[in-house]
C-alpha cells in the first residue's frame, strides 16, 4: 500500500476520519522513513507542530511487517501513542499486528518485596493497613499487576519502595516468584511484539546496565523509531552515569535486615557490622550536609572531615560484607544484598579516587540525603558502541532538533553523525496566527532592575490576553518573585505558580480558568499541551541559558574549549536555542491557534549569536513595540 493512498487527498484517512487534513509535510516525512526502513540506515527529522509525526512514522513501519520499537520522551505520549494513536491507524488499515506497551519495572508490583513487606512493620502502620487488606485480594485478581491500578489507595506514596522492584534488587530467575512476576510477564509478552512502545528511560536503562530486563529485545527490533529525540542527549547521559548515594544505602541496609531476618540466627552474625555502617553512614550524610548543594568533587575529597567519614564508611561497608560472604548460601535474598554492596564498596572506591578522566565527578548535598556521581563528559561514543552490532533502521524525530537549520550539534552530541537528515516547516501559518514581541528598551537580563521592570513592561499585556497567559522563566528565583509581584498587582486574574499543586491538575485548572496566568519554569517549557482560547500569549523572561556555574556543564565547557572548540558557540548557544524553541512552541498547538510571543531577553536582538535563536524559530511577524502586541490581542477579541 503507497503512503499517499493512506494520508493522501483522497486516502484511507480522509475517507474514514472526517477531522483528518492532508499536509504535504506528512506525507514528505512518512515517504522518507519509509525509504530509510527499505535502505536499513538512519533518519534525523526535524518536523514543525502540526505536521502529525505519529502518522508519519507509525504508518511506514506497519506497513514495513517488520518488528518495530518506537520509544517517546514521556509516559503521556507512550499511553496516547498505545491508546488512541496505534489503535485508529490499525482500524483505518484494517491489519492486526500484536502490539505490547512496556513500562519500567516500577511500574509493576513485585510479588517478593511485597510478601516481605506484608510481614514488616510498615504493613501494620495505621495508614498502610487498608491498603495491604486491599492488595491480599488485589493479587489474585489484578492481570498486568501495575501499581496504577491500586495507586489511589495509597496514602504515604513511600511504602511504593517496598512493592517495587529495582535493577539492583530484582533477584530474576532465582526468586521464588519469578513465574508468576509481573514484570517479566510484560517483557515475554513484549518479546513477541510486532509493534512495541516504550519509552527513552526504558530504553537507554537497557543499553547502559544490561539489566532491564528486556536486552533481548534490541537485537530482534529491524526498526527503532525516538520519538521527542531532543530529550536523547540528556536522558543517555543520566543513563551512561553511576551513582552512590546515601538513599542506596539506607536501601541495602533495610533490605540485608528483611532478608537475614528470616534466616536464623543470620541478622545476629551482622547485627553489629550493620549498625556500624548505619553509623557511618549517618556521619557521611551529616558531613555532607555542610558542602554545598551541588558541586564538583575535586576538592570534597580534599576536606579533611570529608576523607575521615567517607575512609570510615568504607571502611564499615567493607566490614559488613565480609560479615555477610559466609550467608549468601543461606538464601537468594542474601545473596543479592551481598552482590549489590559489593557494587557499591568498589563503586565508592572509584568515586573517592577520581581516576577516569572522561568522566566528570560531582555531588550533590541536602540535610539528609547526598550523592557522588560520576557522568560521562560525551555520550555519542557509548550510544555508538552499543548500536553498533544492531541491524536496524533508526529515525529520529521532533519538533526541535536543529539549530539555525542544521543538525549539526544533534548529530555531534549523539553520535548519529552518518544519518539522513529531513528539516520540515510546520503547516500552521504562522504569519497570520502569531506576532512576536522582542523589547529592546528592557535592562540588560544581568541588571538587578530587570524582574521589576519586565513585570511592570508585560503587565498591560497580560490584562489585554483575553485567553490565558504562560509566563516560562528560566529560573525558580524569577518565578517567585514574579508570584509575589503580580498576586499584589493583579488581584482579579486567577494565578496559577509551579509547585502550589499537582501539575496535571493545574493545567486543567488553568484550561477551566479561561484567562488565568500561568507561572512556570523547566517542565513547562515543553510537554504542555494548552489549544485555543484557553492560551493566547507565551512570554519569556530570558534566552534559556543552563547556568555555568552547574558541575556537569561546567566540566563540559572546559572539555570542548581545552579540546579546540569555543564551547558557548558550539555546545552552550545550541543548548539553549533547543530549549527556546521548546517554550515558544507552547505558543501555537493548532491550526485555529492565534497568539503573541514575548521573549524579554534583548540579547536576541543586540547580540551576534541572537540571530540563530531569530533564525530556529518559525517564520512569524517580529515587532519591537509594545502597541503593536497589544494591538494584535485586542483584534483576537473583536
Amino acid at each position: 500500500m503507497d503512503i499517499k493512498e493512506v494520508l493522501g487527498e483522497n486516502g484511507l484517512f480522509k475517507q474514514q476520519l472526517p477531522e483528518f487534513k492532508t499536509r504535504p509535510q506528512q506525507i514528505k516525512l512518512a515517504e522518507k522513513i519509509a525509504d530509510v526502513i527499505d535502505a536499513q540506515s538512519v533518519l534525523i527529522a526535524e518536523a514543525g507542530t502540526g505536521t502529525g509525526k505519529t502518522f508519519a512514522y507509525l504508518l511506514p513501519a506497519l506497513l514495513s511487517n517488520k518488528k518495530i520499537i518506537v520509544s517517546t520522551g514521556t509516559k503521556t505520549l507512550q499511553d496516547q501513542l498505545f491508546t488512541k494513536d496505534i489503535p485508529k491507524i490499525l482500524e483505518v488499515l484494517s491489519i492486526k499486528p500484536k502490539v505490547r506497551l512496556l513500562k519500567g519495572r516500577n511500574n509493576y508490583l513485585c510479588l517478593h518485596r511485597y510478601h516481605k513487606a506484608s510481614l514488616m512493620p510498615v504493613s501494620r502502620f495505621p495508614e498502610n493497613k487498608s491498603l495491604f487488606k486491599y492488595l491480599n485480594n488485589w493479587i489474585h485478581h489484578t492481570v498486568r499487576g501495575e501499581i496504577a491500578e491500586f495507586i489511589n489507595q495509597v496514602e504515604n506514596r513511600m511504602v511504593l519502595a517496598n512493592l517495587s522492584s529495582t535493577p539492583e534488587n530484582c533477584l530474576g530467575a532465582e526468586c521464588d516468584h519469578y513465574n508468576e512476576c509481573f514484570v517479566y510477564k510484560a517483557r515475554r509478552k513484549a518479546l513477541d511484539a510486532d509493534l512495541l512502545v516504550i519509552n527513552h528511560h526504558l530504553l537507554f536503562a537497557d543499553m547502559a546496565i544490561k539489566q532491564g530486563g528486556f536486552g533481548e529485545l534490541l537485537p530482534k527490533a529491524d526498526v527503532i523509531v525516538l520519538d521527542e529525540s531532543h530529550q536523547i542527549p540528556e536522558i543517555a547521559g543520566r543513563f551512561f552515569s553511576q551513582l552512590f548515594s546515601s538513599r542506596q544505602c539506607n536501601e541495602i541496609l533495610n533490605d540485608l535486615m528483611t532478608e537475614a531476618g528470616e534466616v536464623d540466627a543470620a541478622f545476629a552474625a551482622i547485627a553489629d557490622a550493620h549498625e556500624q555502617m548505619k553509623r557511618a553512614l549517618r556521619d557521611a550524610t551529616l558531613a555532607m550536609s555542610q558542602m554545598p548543594e551541588r558541586e564538583s568533587t575535586k576538592r570534597l575529597f580534599q576536606t579533611p572531615i570529608i576523607i575521615e567519614t567517607f575512609d570510615l564508611l568504607l571502611h564499615q561497608m567493607k566490614l559488613l560484607l565480609s560479615a555477610v560472604e559466609p550467608l549468601v548460601v543461606q538464601s537468594n535474598g542474601l545473596q543479592n544484598c551481598y552482590l549489590r554492596l559489593d557494587a557499591l564498596v568498589m563503586l565508592l572506591e572509584d568515586m573517592m579516587q577520581q581516576s577516569e578522566p572522561n568522566y566528570v565527578y560531582w555531588f550533590e548535598a541536602r540535610e539528609k540525603y547526598f550523592a557522588l556521581h560520576k557522568s560521562p563528559l560525551e555520550i555519542a561514543d557509548p550510544l555508538t558502541e552499543f548500536r553498533a552490532p544492531l541491524e536496524t533502521s533508526w529515525v529520529l524525530t521532533s519538533a526541535t532538533l536543529a539549530v539555525d537549520g542544521t543538525f549539526s550539534h544533534f548529530q555531534s552530541q549523539t553520535g548519529f553523525n552518518a544519518a539522513e537528515t529531513l528539516l520540515l516547516d510546520s503547516p500552521f501559518d504562522y504569519q497570520k496566527q502569531a506576532l512576536m514581541l522582542l523589547p529592546k528598551t528592557l535592562p540588560e537580563p544581568n541588571d538587578y532592575e530587570f524582574n521589576r521592570a519586565m513585570f511592570e513592561y508585560v503587565t498591560p499585556i497580560i490584562n489585554a490576553a483575553q485567553g490565558g497567559v504562560f509566563f516560562l522563566f528560566t529560573s525558580h528565583r524569577s518565578l517567585q518573585m514574579a508570584a509575589h509581584h503580580f498576586r499584589n498587582h493583579l488581584e482579579d486574574l486567577p494565578i496559577f505558580v509551579q509547585g502550589d499543586q499537582d501539575r496535571n491538575q493545574m493545567l486543567e485548572d488553568f484550561r477551566e480558568a479561561g484567562n488565568g496566568l500561568l507561572l512556570g519554569a523547566a517542565s513547562f517549557w515543553e510537554g504542555v499541551d494548552v489549544s485555543g482560547t484557553s492560551l493566547s500569549c507565551v512570554i519569556i523572561d530570558k534566552l534559556p541559558f543552563a547556568h555555568p556555574g552547574e558541575p556537569v556543564l561546567k566540566a563540559k565547557i572546559e572539555h570542548i574549549n581545552k579540546n579546540g572548540g569555543k564551547a558557548f558557540f558550539d555546545f552552550q548557544v545550541p543548548k539553549a536555542i533547543i530549549s527556546l524553541k521548546q517554550g515558544a512552541g507552547r505558543l501555537i498547538r493548532g491550526e485555529k491557534d492565534q497568539g503573541v510571543l514575548v521573549i524579554c531577553d534583548r540579547r536576541i536582538t543586540s547580540k551576534s549569536y541572537g540571530k540563530a535563536f531569530l533564525n530556529s524559530l518559525p517564520e512569524m511577524q517580529q515587532t519591537h513595540e509594545r502597541q503593536d502586541a497589544l494591538d494584535f490581542l485586542q483584534s483576537l477579541n473583536s
